[in-house]
């Protein structure tokens, strides 16, 4: 029974696991044409990286890459691992954002790294490897707001931090 019990917190940890990746401040300026969106990057060991942008759009968008592992490499406890590449801001209608102006600021040092190119091409047939995507996280930045963002087995995701 405990066996069983060990294997089966074990799983579900492994399948539900969500790791904090960064922190998303929203501030919006008086004008309300513009946003000032605080990125902290959550480093190894507490090793955390602040920056600062100017986002104009009805909404933030975080962008990335992801590679998941088959399921039983999960099962073991190796984790998804991910590379967030793009801040930018991003208008509801399309119309928008055909029309009015954006801004997209890159968050790495090699935007076409010759690992995660290797995997886009090649990763659905490394053993271990269940798929390699892009993956994007958005969320309204018409006020004042805080995101914890996280990677998961299936991707990115925003969670609210509510003010107490």
């Amino acid at each position: 029974m405990v066996f069983f019990a060990g294997f089966f917190f074990q799983a579900y940890y492994a399948f539900n696991r969500e790791e904090p990746v960064a922190k998303v401040t929203i501030t919006p300026f008086p004008q309300g044409q513009k946003n000032l969106v605080t990125l902290e990057l959550f480093k190894p060991k507490d090793n955390h990286e602040i920056r600062h942008f100017e986002v104009s759009g009805d909404q933030w968008m975080l962008e990335g890459d992801i590679l998941k592992w088959n399921k039983w490499i999960n099962f073991l406890g190796i984790h998804t691992r991910y590379r967030l590449t793009r801040l930018r801001g991003r208008y509801i209608r399309t119309s928008d954002e055909q029309a009015k102006p954006t801004e997209i600021y890159s968050l790495v040092e090699i935007e076409n790294h010759p690992i995660w190119g290797y995997l886009y091409r090649h990763g659905a047939s490394l053993p271990f490897v269940s798929t390699v995507y892009g993956n994007a996280v958005f969320q309204n930045s018409e006020e004042a707001s805080t995101f914890l963002i996280y990677t998961s087995t299936s991707g990115f995701m925003a969670r609210k931090i509510e003010e107490r």
